[in-house]
């Protein structure tokens, strides 16, 4: 009979042999054994829980702000569930492989979730990208917070559906912050358009400097990244400028020796799957996100 139980020292070893089968699908929990060295991580943070049979571990599970699946089956999805169901409805987003995260949600009994985003290809690139990088493109300096974060609260509220700063700005700002110091916020930044004319000043509308090109390393382990937070101005997409700015991305990254760069989009974003087509990405996963 199968059992949930959180991970220990022991099944280190195991868990890090299981990530190192598929990294671009399991890159947030190798970045994660990277900072810890440890499966047993059980923290306010979150939990690495391991579906067992017997004593042996079969499937992982990382329970926190994200639920996220490691080598799982409807079996294990079955197990995790009884305790999540149990434990009651949290705010939080299920994400993984497209087929174990669907039926990971048709077994919570928590109600309709705040979106479904049921079909997102994963892509990853491992090489020179097939187009010239932007030279203008360079890591965000803390002195252009202003001018990063409404670009930022932009993607977001395209991206999810809803505003990061409905609430209140703080929270939000300190993220962008921390991705800024971080040395994870690569942006091109200019109070022209590639053509030459004036930027308008949105979306940062008190200062003539406008970010034309966001792309953010959201996760970040020694082999692969994760890149988040990818953004083009309205006024200068189709020309080019998302091509090649995410070839400079893949360049910086790969120069600073992380061999492999990787996201995922949503299907319906066909110009943005275009674009990373054009860059060099290849598709190695279909992902599925559940937000709650």
């Amino acid at each position: 009979m199968l059992r949930l139980a959180p991970l220990g020292h022991r099944h280190t070893a195991w868990l890090t042999s299981l990530l190192a089968l598929n990294p671009c699908e399991n890159v947030y929990l190798l970045a994660l054994l990277d900072v810890t060295g440890t499966a047993a991580t059980n923290s306010p943070g979150g939990t690495i829980y391991g579906v067992f049979d017997g004593d042996r571990p079969v499937a992982a599970y990382w329970v926190g702000g994200n639920i996220i699946p490691v080598n799982a089956s409807p079996e294990t999805n079955a197990v995790l569930a009884a305790k999540l169901n149990a434990d009651g409805r949290s705010s939080c987003s299920l994400i993984g492989r497209r087929e174990i995260i669907m039926d990971l949600d048709s077994r919570l009994g928590w109600g309709r979730p705040r979106g479904v985003r049921e079909r997102q290809p994963l892509l990853a690139i491992s090489s020179d990208p097939d187009v010239a990088p932007d030279p203008e493109v360079r890591l965000a300096t803390l002195d252009q917070l202003p001018t990063v974060f409404p670009a930022s609260v932009d993607m977001f509220t395209k991206e999810v559906g809803f505003s990061p700063i409905e609430g209140g700005e703080s929270s939000y700002l300190a993220r962008v912050r921390g991705i800024i110091r971080g040395g994870n916020c690569f942006v091109r930044i200019s109070p022209t358009l590639p053509s030459g004319s004036p930027a308008p000043r949105w979306p940062a509308t008190d200062r003539a400097e406008q970010v034309l090109f966001k792309a953010d390393i959201g996760i970040r382990s020694p082999r692969i990244v994760q890149v988040q937070g990818v953004w083009v101005h309205p006024d200068t997409r189709n020309h080019g400028l998302g091509a090649a700015g995410m070839a400079a991305v893949v360049t910086q990254t790969r120069a600073a020796g992380h061999p492999t760069v990787s996201l995922y989009a949503n299907d319906y974003n066909e110009a943005a799957l275009r674009m990373y087509k054009r860059v060099g990405f290849d598709q190695v996963g279909t992902f599925a996100t559940v937000m709650y």
